[in-house]
């Protein structure tokens, strides 16, 4: 059997690669390449996926976080940043990019314990750590599967902050009924080319439903400009371009579909899992809509192991943040609220499996059965 990667972009790129030639053709005959029809169609079409009234397409998902605060911050605070004073409060369990962000829109991020089960932020954890100075929540719905909104939302309104959703790998996932995408303030999402709706390269998009932060990051985005020459803001060179929004627009016709194939593999996967006594699958409750950017199950011995025989059997298994943020030299001296047990108990167990639409039932099973045959020794 060749070798099964964690993602497969040939496959996909296979299965659409008419719609994508017919839309870089379009781009090529237009020769439109930067904040063009196609930006403007892809954007209109996002917010109405979405359920938001506004949708603005950025050059990255980092980007789409870092324009995302700064509006905050010049809505609440009047000037560009805001006050190293000011606290947000987000998981340490994520990629690097979500507290970067926070640290430059000049706020401090402040981080809280994890759900074991879910590897979402806590959010009675949330809770104990608001203070005085605190202005907002940047919730992360990790590897696919949903925060609990309704009680982040909650939490936020009786304490009046504001809330970020970094949905960066979750597009198309829902919560009780609702587009994860619509409940903050605002939303980042990114579209990486391994995330369930991406491009082929750099790209990310904010929505909201808000037009004061709309247009904000309208502006951000465009070097701060309200029109040309004329800058309000110090902002950045990140507008979404021509040919990836193009592509994005071929691949949300066909995202539901995509992540129902995902749920489908992980359903098998759950099944063959279920009689190995040293995995955990991954947990998704009924009231979370699971879309599996990442296939992460939890091992209770033998990790590291695992991982290595199963890359010698050529099935791609990966790591995914095994250094908390807080442990990290960029954020030496950040305020870390509790003793961070969830962190610290799924460090050494998480494991990452492939995931993505077209993997085959044959390629499931060739990797339980390693899987099962690693534990038999």
């Amino acid at each position: 059997m060749k070798p099964i990667n964690i993602i497969d972009l040939g496959e996909e790129y296979t299965f659409i690669k008419k719609d994508i030639e017919r839309e870089l053709a379009g781009c090529l005959k237009s020769q439109s390449w930067i904040l063009g029809k196609k930006v403007s169609e892809f954007e209109a079409k996002a917010a109405r996926y979405l359920s938001a009234k506004y949708t603005i397409g950025v050059a990255s998902g980092t980007d789409a976080l870092v324009l995302s605060l700064r509006a905050l911050a010049i809505t609440l605070r009047k000037k560009g940043y805001f006050d190293k004073k000011d606290e947000i409060i987000t998981t340490p369990f994520t990629f690097v990019a979500t507290a970067e962000a926070i640290v430059r829109s000049g706020a401090t991020p402040v981080f809280v314990d994890i759900n074991s089960d879910t590897f979402n932020i806590c959010p009675q954890k949330l809770k104990k750590a608001i203070t005085k100075n605190t202005v907002g929540i940047l919730p992360v719905h990790l590897f696919g599967l949903a925060c609990c909104m309704d009680k982040i939302s909650e939490i936020a309104k009786k304490h009046d902050l504001f809330v970020v959703e970094d949905a960066a790998q979750a597009f198309g996932c829902s919560y009780q009924g609702k587009k994860i995408g619509s409940f903050g303030d605002l939303s980042a999402f990114s579209f990486f080319p391994s995330k369930n709706l991406g491009s082929f390269g750099d790209a990310g998009l904010v929505a909201t439903s808000n037009s004061r932060l709309a247009e904000l990051v309208r502006v951000l985005r465009n070097h701060g400009q309200s029109k040309k020459y004329k800058a309000d803001y110090i902002g950045y060179n990140s507008r979404l371009d021509s040919i990836q929004a193009a592509i994005l627009i071929v691949k949300l016709k066909h995202i539901d579909k995509f992540n129902q194939l995902r749920r489908k593999v992980a359903k098998e996967y759950d099944r063959l899992f279920r009689s190995i006594k040293q995995v955990q699958a991954p947990r998704a409750y009924s009231e979370l809509n699971h879309i599996y950017n990442l296939y992460t199950i939890k091992v209770f011995s033998k990790r590291d192991e695992l991982s290595k025989y199963l890359n010698s059997q050529g099935i791609a298994s990966r790591i995914y943040y095994p250094v908390p943020l807080y442990e990290m030299k960029a954020f030496k001296g950040i305020k870390a609220k509790g003793d961070f047990k969830a962190v610290r108990e799924i460090l050494p167990k998480v494991l990452s499996l492939p995931m993505h639409p077209f993997l085959r039932d044959s390629q499931i099973k060739y990797i339980a059965r390693n899987v099962h045959s690693f534990f038999s020794k």
